[in-house]
């Protein structure tokens, strides 16, 4: 039997879709360079070790992730035919971007090409470049460039990223993305046709920012500026009515996503990891071309799935474990969330994300241009740092944690060079020790668990002690 259809198989496609898709699969796999035996190990061995494959949620979700990369690799057939194709990039607020597709329908395809490339190939592969033997990466490995600008980079310069329509590119939080594209429109010679959106970063942090009517309003023009350029472009006018269809959909999904957030972080002991419930919250900073239904029916089933495990006191470790929320739990990465698991101690959630109720008190259907940008002003990860470190402590005031991890992000220039004194303030605020893992969220290219692991025992270690002096880690109120 075919490795590709075992592969197909193991995350649940029914019979008549995998006969269906597996030509296609095999295709994108044969252009992303991965060959029978990657398969066959992802199948027999990195999935099964790293992914809760019991659930059948788990299973759909990373399917969901599959058919998305298969539409990327068929974007080539598309473009021929006469359609349009909107790149953007992560993170960007789904429901300006999936607004295009729901005004264009099946003559538009929207792509976030990076992550999707990163994600399926490090956290279901654990693979981490396009290249064949003898190719030079396009940006120097042993620089500490992030891993997901990296491998944009190679794969453009491959061939395998299809020239689009428009790139509608979300400079409001990654400073690299940018400079990434522009270096490769130097080096290919070909100049895609790019929408830029950015916002100043240089805040006074007195009053947090979605409450700042000047700053709102800026973002909210931002906003409705680029999509009026991306409509240039595609020729396909996306209506106010386009954009708040979009923004239901995302707050539903949002509203599953906390759901089920409240169910890993509050029940003990802890249901799943903090791997599962990442890749399901990763894709509210991005939208898939297929939206959300995927998505939703797989967190439906995971949420029926973990309500049981919650019932019957079923989990990875057992009843009292410490936990600890990180940064961004590296899921591109699954084998630290599996060592720390190895040493007793929970990953859980993410003070990346916002959850639906910070957003939600910020929907307006009469306004939705505003209310995305408020919404993206309560991101914690897009605003500045006291505002952020707020933010945070609230999250660590609602969910049980004896610590934060940090550290995926010492690459980058913006957030590797403010967490640390996030830290502090955080630290301050809620009593909450935070621990430092330097690595790299999108690959462990220049890491590895040998040489992380003396640093997870002894966080895990820390982490026992507390929790056995202290109990879970409440934060102060």
């Amino acid at each position: 039997m075919s490795v590709y259809k075992d592969f197909l198989r193991l995350l649940d496609f029914s019979e008549d879709e995998t006969e269906h898709i597996l030509p296609d699969w095999e295709q994108a796999c044969k252009s992303l360079g991965l060959n029978e035996s990657d398969v066959r190990f992802a199948t027999d061995e990195w999935l099964p070790k790293h992914w809760d494959l019991s659930l059948h949620g788990v299973r759909m979700c990373i399917g969901a992730y599959v058919r998305e990369l298969i539409e990327l690799s068929k974007l080539s057939e598309y473009k021929a035919r006469g359609d349009k194709i909107l790149y953007c990039s992560m993170p960007s607020h789904p429901a300006c971007v999936y607004a295009n597709k729901i005004s264009g329908g099946d003559g538009l395809h929207i792509s976030f090409p990076d992550y999707l490339l990163t994600t399926v190939l490090s956290a279901f592969f654990h693979k981490h470049t396009v290249l064949a033997d003898g190719d030079t990466p396009c940006m120097n490995p042993l620089c500490g460039h992030c891993g997901m600008n990296s491998l944009h980079a190679d794969a453009r310069y491959k061939g395998l990223i299809v020239e689009p329509t428009v790139v509608w590119n979300w400079g409001l939080y990654c400073n690299e993305g940018p400079k990434t594209d522009e270096m490769m429109d130097g080096i290919s010679g070909s100049h895609w046709n790019y929408v830029l959106s950015t916002i100043p970063k240089d805040y006074n942090s007195s009053i947090p920012e979605a409450e700042d009517s000047f700053r709102v309003s800026y973002l909210k023009k931002q906003l409705e500026e680029g999509q009026r350029r991306v409509s240039e472009y595609t020729g396909i006018v996306v209506t106010e009515s386009d954009v708040l269809e979009a923004e239901e959909q995302y707050l539903r999904y949002l509203d599953k996503v906390e759901k089920l957030t409240d169910l890993v972080c509050t029940a003990d002991p802890q249901p799943i990891t903090g791997n599962e419930l990442t890749i399901f919250s990763a894709p509210t900073l991005l939208a898939f071309d297929n939206g959300f239904k995927h998505l939703e029916t797989a967190i439906d089933v995971l949420t029926d799935e973990v309500e049981r495990r919650v019932s019957r006191s079923e989990g990875p470790l057992p009843k009292g474990s410490p936990r600890l929320a990180c940064q961004f739990v590296p899921f591109c990465v699954p084998w630290v969330s599996a060592a720390f698991k190895e040493n007793g101690v929970n990953l859980t959630f993410n003070t990346f994300f916002s959850l639906a109720s910070m957003q939600r008190k910020y929907f307006d259907k009469d306004d939705v241009y505003r209310s995305i940008a408020q919404q993206w002003f309560v991101t914690p990860s897009a605003v500045n740092m006291m505002n952020e470190a707020n933010l945070v402590t609230e999250m660590l005031r609602r969910y049980p944690a004896d610590g934060v991890l940090y550290g995926f992000f010492s690459f980058d220039r913006w957030i590797g060079g403010l967490e640390k004194t996030l830290i502090r303030v955080v630290e301050q605020q809620t009593g909450i020790p935070h621990y430092y893992l330097e690595g790299e969220f999108w690959d462990d290219v220049r890491y590895s668990l040998s040489d992380r692991l003396t640093r997870i025992q002894n966080i895990a270690y820390t982490a026992k002690i507390n929790h056995m002096m202290n109990g879970a880690g409440h934060a102060k109120k």
